[in-house]
């Protein structure tokens, strides 16, 4: 019966998000706004997910699969270990990225009383280390490894 439930909200909220995916942009203002609403939506319909089995399937291709159902641009050979991602359409993984365990990678953040959504962009060969942070406005390069327990800062 647990297999169903899981197999259900793998697939089912996907579906749910799917018209809200071109709404959500960058975008910098305040974090209550009109403009806001379908981040919020795709952040809440991520995290219904991710709080309730993405644990479980994590690393998995049902995890890599889900990502890209919400959105997310990612690449052949992807490994993702982590299940700590917010913004996923947002987010762009180009082939061979492995995403190291607990890593977080979201596309906001807020300064100065802003609300500030950035896209994301990991590059070809990148690795990202166990337990690093990652925010919107980042590119992280080609073959380019993130060290462990670090934080790579917007516009970066």
């Amino acid at each position: 019966m647990f297999l169903l439930f899981i197999l259900t909200i793998i697939f089912v909220v996907p579906l749910v998000n799917l018209p809200f995916i071109p709404l959500v942009r960058s975008y910098r203002g305040p974090w209550f706004s009109v403009e806001s609403i379908p981040w919020y939506y795709h952040n809440a319909l991520t995290y219904l997910v991710r709080y309730t089995v993405l644990e479980f399937l994590t690393p998995s291709p049902l995890n890599v699969l889900f990502f890209r159902m919400m959105g997310m641009k990612i690449g052949k050979g992807v490994l993702i270990n982590s299940s700590n991602i917010s913004d996923p359409c947002l987010i762009i993984m180009e082939d061979y990225v492995t995403i190291g365990g607990s890593a977080f990678l979201m596309a906001h953040y807020g300064m100065k009383g802003f609300l500030i959504i950035d896209k994301l962009h990991i590059k070809k060969g990148a690795m990202i280390g166990l337990g690093a942070k990652i925010l919107g406005g980042v590119t992280i390069g080609q073959k380019a490894t993130v060290l462990p327990n670090s934080a790579i800062l917007p516009k970066t």
